[in-house]
Order: structure tokens, then sequence, then C-alpha cells
């Protein structure tokens, strides 16, 4: 007798989203992945043949694994795969605590509540169906039992009894770590009332204590590139070079080759923030000294980055058209291909991949670079699947301070994308939120056959050649807000107010302001006014960072 098989492991939300450094959330989904390949091993070990993943070797392993068992009971099947996640979760806590322990910094863990919460992390649901003729069938009903299944959590009682903070990352558990922890703060760069638990702890010590490219350094990379070339650069590079790990982390070169020209944290080439610098660290202050007096001979870096997240479109309708396992399995193949492609995409757009599992992608990138790697990924994931009904890629970008809490940040990449499926999917949508600015921000969205990224870097090099004035955009904004209550049938005067305010402009560069936006400013009212000059206040931070990576430092010309 044959069955399917559907195993979800989690937590989730542990793993993935708490998170307030970019490690906490690369390694998070990193470890997800690997405690769902072992999984998946399992389940092959035991009978089964993989469905989804296609292969227990594909870069990246979602955390729900279906497969065929051809003959072995499931039960079985089940409580083994459960051992296995088990098993492999608790190799990456012992990596951990050993990690900690060979830095002298095992006894700053209180002992007791973390062997208590080792125990209790990994969250494991399975359900099965004998299989029948008809795979789509049997494979809805399967989904649908997981999905109640997994409504019926198992809750295990609170056994502490001692009152404790909690993990300064979700707030879920007690943290792990004692009053004392010199060794730790030194480690993870803690702040003083800083907690983690034990999932928090892992994602911070695993795999030795790995730098991952932080969000400033993503968001320097457009002023690293336009000012290698000079000596100041290389004089800079050289001092930071020399400082030791603890006081300055490397970013591995042959992990991150996108940042082998400067594979720092780029905390140190932020001055304002050179003060945190100092107390996170030991470092020394002549150190300081000498790295911010090189720093004034360079323009200062943008302080702002691109948080991409993307998703695939109709993938449910994808998914319950395929009518057999082999079919199945083909298309899980066809995804395992997107998620590897999606890394080169990212790295070659200098930005850092923190995730690419099927059709979801969450990356952090230069905003100079966000765009095209934007339309590359639509247009790979689009010829990827197109024997499947054609399924598309909604992207969203954000872009950001480097200094927002990385929740905020990673909430409006979650945001952008939503408005990217809106109202008729394979959609863009570009989210600018300036520091202290409006809770609500720039938001312009539109189907990537409109064009939307190559308008807006036209609209920036435009600024940046002095064709369109940067104030331009605040003024088409204040003038749509003025017309906002008009009727239809103001869409005239609207019309004349807007020639007689380019009609103004003086241009800079070669052409007129209205010959360059003569093809946008055609049948205007006051909603068409208003994504205009959003389009355009979005251009205008994107032509900062083009300028930057052109070396030619952050002002744009008024």
């Amino acid at each position: 007798m044959s069955h399917l098989i559907a195993i979800a492991v989690g937590p989730v939300q542990e793993f993935i989203a708490a998170a307030r450094r970019t490690r906490d959330l690369w390694f998070g989904s990193y470890l997800l992945s690997e405690i769902s390949r072992a999984v998946a091993r399992s389940v092959e070990t035991n009978g089964g043949k993989l469905i989804f993943p296609a292969s227990a070797d594909a870069e990246n392993v979602a955390n729900v694994i279906l497969a065929e068992l051809p003959a072995a009971e499931p039960g079985g099947v089940a409580d083994k795969a459960e051992q296995a996640a088990k098993e492999r979760w608790r190799e990456f806590a012992n990596e951990a605590y050993n990690e900690a322990a060979y830095n002298k910094a095992s006894d700053e863990i209180r002992q007791d509540i973390w062997n208590d919460q080792v125990k209790d992390v990994i969250e494991f649901y399975a359900a099965w169906v004998q299989q029948t003729a008809d795979y789509k069938a049997d494979r809805g009903r399967l989904m649908r039992l997981l999905a109640g299944r997994k409504n019926c959590r198992d809750f295990q009682a609170n056994r502490i009894t001692a009152p404790l903070p909690k993990s300064s990352l979700d707030g879920q558990r007690e943290t792990v770590l004692s009053p004392e922890r010199r060794e730790l703060a030194r480690m993870l760069r803690l702040s003083s009332g800083e907690q983690l638990d034990v999932v928090g702890l892992v994602k911070r010590l695993g795999h030795g204590h790995q730098p991952f490219p932080s969000v400033m350094r993503v968001a320097a990379d457009p002023w690293v590139r336009g000012n290698a070339s000079r000596t100041e650069f290389s004089q800079l590079r050289s001092v930071l070079m020399n400082l030791p790990n603890d006081c300055l982390h490397r970013i591995d070169e042959k992990r991150f080759p996108q940042f082998r020209v400067f594979p720092f944290e780029g905390i140190a080439v932020y001055r304002n923030r050179h003060p945190q610098w100092a107390e996170e660290t030991n470092i020394d202050g002549g150190h300081i000294q000498h790295v911010q007096k090189l720093l004034k001979e360079l323009p200062d870096p943008g302080p702002y980055l691109a948080v991409l997240v993307a998703d695939g479109d109709r993938m449910g309708a994808a998914i319950s058209a395929l009518t057999s396992p082999d079919a199945n399995r083909e298309f899980s193949s066809t995804l395992a291909g997107f998620a590897n492609s999606a890394r080169r995409i990212v790295n070659d757009h200098n930005g850092v991949l923190v995730y690419a599992g099927g059709d979801d992608v969450l990356a952090f990138l230069p905003v100079d670079k966000c765009l095209s790697c934007a339309r590359k990924l639509h247009d790979d994931f689009g010829q990827r699947l197109a024997q499947y009904g054609q399924p598309t890629l909604s992207v969203g970008l954000a872009i950001g301070h480097c200094m927002e809490n990385l929740e905020d940040l990673l909430d409006y990449g979650r945001d952008a994308e939503k408005a990217a499926k809106k109202p008729d999917r394979d959609g863009l949508a570009v989210h600018l939120h300036k520091r202290g600015g409006a809770p609500i921000g720039v938001r312009v969205r539109a189907r990537w056959n409109d064009n939307l990224d190559h308008r807006l870097e036209r609209f920036a090099n435009l600024m940046n050649e002095g064709i369109i004035p940067t104030k331009l955009p605040y003024e088409l904004r204040a003038m749509a807000n003025l017309y906002k209550p008009w009727a239809k049938n103001g869409d005239a005067v609207i019309q004349q107010d807007l020639y007689r305010l380019i009609a103004k402009k003086t241009s800079r560069g070669p052409g007129t302001v209205r010959d360059a936006l003569s093809e946008y400013v055609r049948e205007m009212d006051s909603n068409r006014l208003m994504i205009l000059a959003h389009e355009l206040l979005v251009a205008r931070q994107i032509a900062v960072a083009f300028r930057q990576a052109a070396g030619r430092g952050e002002e744009v010309p008024a």
C-alpha cells in the first residue's frame, strides 16, 4: 500500500522572523533549511521518494517536505524523520555551545535553562494519505490534513519558575545568558540590555560565529565602488586590515566575493557610528582617530539600502495543475534551479541573499543596483517556469535607512511585496522610507510590462545630468495635493498649471525639462500627477546612489 506523506518543520517565527541583525536572519533561515534537509534525507533513507524538494541536496530546502512512500509505514517514517530533525538541531546547539566554551564563555550561559530549552525547540507536524490514481485529489486532501494538524499545536508547560528577562529577539523564551557575560558581550557585540534564548544564541554562534554582511556594509557599497581607486581609500583599507578581528570583523571573501574590495563591517566608514563602535569593542581610541582622519578626505557614504522581497504569483494554481508525482518533482527541480540562480544574480549586483526558497526571495541590495537586480530575478523566474502556465514574480523593493531597526526594514520590504501583487500581480513596487519622514513614505507600483524600473533609472540619470531639477518632485507633489479635491473637469486646469510650472524650470543639461517629461505629462489629473511626483522622488534617491557609485559624491544637482 503506497502513501503520500507531508511534513512541516518549525518554528518558522523563531528561526527566520525574529532577528535584530542580518546574521540572525541569515543563520535562522539556514538553520531551518538544514533541519528540513535532515528530515528529507531521513524520509529517503526509510523508503520514501521525495517530491518536494526533488532532492535533499538542493541548495535550500523549504520547511514543508512532500514524498511518496511506496511500501514504508508512514507513522514509522514520520517518527524517524522527527528524530532526525531533533538530532540536527542538537548538532547546531552543541556547536554553538562549544564555540562559547572555546572562547571561555560557557560559564556565562545558564546551564539549567539552556538544557531545558534545547529539548523544546523543534516543531514537527506530519500527515499522510493513501495514494489513489488521482494525484491532484490526493495532494489536495493531504495538504488540508497537514494544515489541520498544524492548527492542533502541541503546547509544552513552562518549566521556568524564576523571573528572568525574555529574549530580545522575540520575547518568547527566557534568556540563557547570565548577568555576568563579559566574554559573550565582547564576542557578540551585545548591548547592555540585550538578552538571547537558546535559539538566539545558536543563531549568533553557529558555524563558528562567521560574520554576515550588515545593512551598513550594503548601504556603503556604492561609496566603496565610487572611491576604490582613490589613494585615501587604499590607505583606509590598509589601516582597517591591520585591526584585530575583535575590533573589526572581516567578511569572508570566499563566501562573499562581491565585497572583496572592502571586506569589513560597514560601521567603520560611518563616522557618526564610531562612538557605538568604540562602545561595543575594545578598539583603541587612536585607531578610531586615524580612521576618522582618512575618512575626512573622502565623501560621506550614503546611508540607504534596498530590501528586496519577491514571491511567485499563482503558484498554487501551477502546483494544482500537476497531475503526477513525477511532474511535481520536475516542477520542484525547476524551482530549485531558480533559487540557485537567485544567489548568483544577487551576488552579481553586490547584494546579500538571505534566502531563496523556491519562489520566495529575500535580499539586501545597494540602491543603485536594486532595480536591475529585481528585473533579472523577474525575467529569470518567468523563463524557467514558462511551461507551467507562465507564473510570474512580483517584487517589492523598500529603500530605507541603514540605522532603522532590522525588523522595520523587513516590514517595509514585505509591505512593498504585498503592494507589488495588487491588484493584478506580476508587479514591481518601490517604497521609499526616508529617515524621520512620514510613516507612509513614498510608494510607486506598476506591472513589469510598464517598465517602471527603466523609467525610474532614466529619471535618476536625467537628474544627475541636471536636466530634471531635484526640487521639481516636491513641487509636483504639492500641486497634486492642491488639486486632489477637484472633480474630473479640473484636469484641463491641472494640465495648464503643470505646463506653467515646467516652463519656469531651467535645465542645466541638453534639452528642456518639458522635453524630458513630455511623454509623462499628457492627459494629467491629480492622481497621475501624484504618481509622477512619487516616481521622481524615488528616482531622486536612486540618483544619489548613482552619483556615489560613479565617485561624484552624494549631492544631486539642484
